[in-house]
């Protein structure tokens, strides 16, 4: 039993839509900013053993990158 195959302006038009495919900016913002600050909180930990500098800069990384996720949810952004 022979395929069919795709007409060729709909096969461009699949691999055209596979192509168009964004990447999530604000997520990948997210992640860098944390991977930073996870970064950070270990130098003021290791380096000064600064326990209480370490847990801020974490919490108001978190606090900033939940504001503007919320924001961004809402439209805001």
């Amino acid at each position: 039993m022979p395929n069919k195959l795709p007409v060729k302006p709909r096969a461009k038009a699949i691999h055209a839509n596979e192509a168009d495919q964004s990447i999530d900016w604000l997520a990948l913002w997210a992640i860098s900013l944390g991977v930073c600050a996870v970064v950070l909180a270990a130098i003021a930990f290791f380096a000064v053993a600064d326990k209480i500098g370490a847990t801020f800069i974490l919490v108001g990384t978190a606090a900033l990158i939940s504001l503007i996720l919320k924001a961004s949810s809402h439209g805001y952004l």
